[in-house]
């Protein structure tokens, strides 16, 4: 479903955009109806009058007055045709017609107004072209705008799919990222757990044992944590989430570090109790390893409808230029520190992952005059 919302925006506008021409053209139409209405109306008083002008010419048959009259009426944009009888082209014959010139076809007339001059009838008509003219102008207007936009939106669905495309593309490769490296970081558990053994049936009074020891230790500690968050990132994760007194958790983690830790009063919370645990860990060891101080507190508030575990200590703190980039997979702020307190930079990648998907988030804020403070937030339950 989630897939789908994509295109309903470019669909919805091209439904409006067709609405709009829809309402556009009708309200044209009417227009031009309201139009020929005004024509018809002004061409019959204009056939009255010039059939009054033309009452003497007609009789004395006056045709230098009569072409005077009908240049007159083309100056209008208009055209004079005098027949005999009833209507030309039923029962009269044509006996005067300023509809053509001698250089030009002749004019469609559109609309006529008529009226008796004698035994004459005396006809002034609009041409199409000129009724017309203005409509087919807005009309083209239109229409080119809305080819235009049809292919704006075209191009739209276009790119969307291709980037639609391109996301799968990248989901799958990403999968594939994380599936390789949980299988990898499995199948080195066996033989690190091998070495382990090995180590501990070593002669203890052997120098390398002590390294082999510490070296295979750190590397299960890696492992471990790469099958963490690789485990934290597997599309489907469902959390093993229940109501947990956040307060009793943290009390309960606070208490295997030297910490100061203030919990005081019930917060519940809808979460994965062993997720966050580890992640609260997470947050304590770093600080314990890489702050460089004793002073560490652990810190539970409720604010907003948010529970927020802060996490400080006053130690040598994040330079500003690292403070954005230290939720980062594999990034150490200083990897030869690091390197000596066996860290790997997933602790907080980790920490974070964990945070957003119970709907939380961790954040870093320096320390005045110097140390630092993460601070977890996850909804709480009211």
């Amino acid at each position: 479903m989630s897939r789908n919302r994509e295109w309903i925006a470019p669909t919805v506008a091209v439904v409006a955009f067709a609405l709009a021409l829809a309402a556009f053209v009708a309200a044209l139409w009417h227009y031009f109806g309201q139009v020929r209405k005004w024509s018809a109306d002004d061409l019959w008083s204009r056939a009255e009058m010039t059939a009054a002008v033309l009452h003497e010419p007609l009789r004395t048959l006056d045709f230098r007055a009569i072409d005077e009259t009908a240049e007159r009426l083309r100056s209008d944009g208009l055209r004079l045709r005098i027949t005999t009888g009833r209507i030309a082209g039923e029962d009269g014959r044509g006996f005067y017609d300023s509809l053509g010139s001698p250089d030009n076809p002749p004019d469609i007339v559109c609309q006529w107004g008529v009226a008796e001059s004698g035994g004459f009838q005396v006809r002034v008509g609009r041409p199409a072209s000129m009724m017309l003219m203005p409509f087919l102008g807005a009309l083209a207007v239109v229409v080119g705008a809305g080819l235009a936009g049809m292919l704006a939106l075209g191009a739209v669905f276009f790119v969307l799919y291709r980037q639609r495309v391109r996301i799968g593309e990248l989901a799958k490769l990403e999968k594939f990222r994380r599936d390789f490296i949980a299988d990898v970081s499995h199948e080195i558990r066996t033989p690190l757990t091998g070495i382990l053994g090995a180590a501990d049936m070593m002669d203890g009074d052997s120098p390398l044992v002590p390294l082999i020891k510490k070296e295979s230790k750190r590397l299960n500690a890696l492992v471990q944590s790469i099958l963490d968050l690789a485990r934290l990132e597997r599309e489907g994760d469902i959390l093993d989430a229940a109501p947990t007194d956040l307060a009793e958790l943290v009390r309960d983690v606070a208490s295997r570090y030297p910490c100061k830790c203030s919990a005081d009063g019930a917060c519940i919370v809808q979460c994965d109790a062993q997720l966050i645990s580890r992640a609260l860990a997470n947050l304590i060891e770093n600080a314990v390893r890489h702050s460089g101080s004793d002073d560490i507190s652990v810190t539970l508030s409720q604010r907003g409808g948010m529970a927020e575990i802060a996490v400080e200590d006053h130690g040598v703190g994040v330079p500003p230029e690292e403070a954005e980039r230290i939720f980062e997979r594999f990034h150490r702020v200083d990897p030869a520190r690091a390197a000596e307190t066996g860290g790997a930079g997933l602790g907080l990648a980790i920490v974070r992952r964990t945070a957003r998907l119970h709907g939380g988030d961790v954040t870093f804020s320096a320390v005045v005059p110097r140390g630092a403070r993460f601070t977890l937030t996850l909804p709480q339950v009211l």
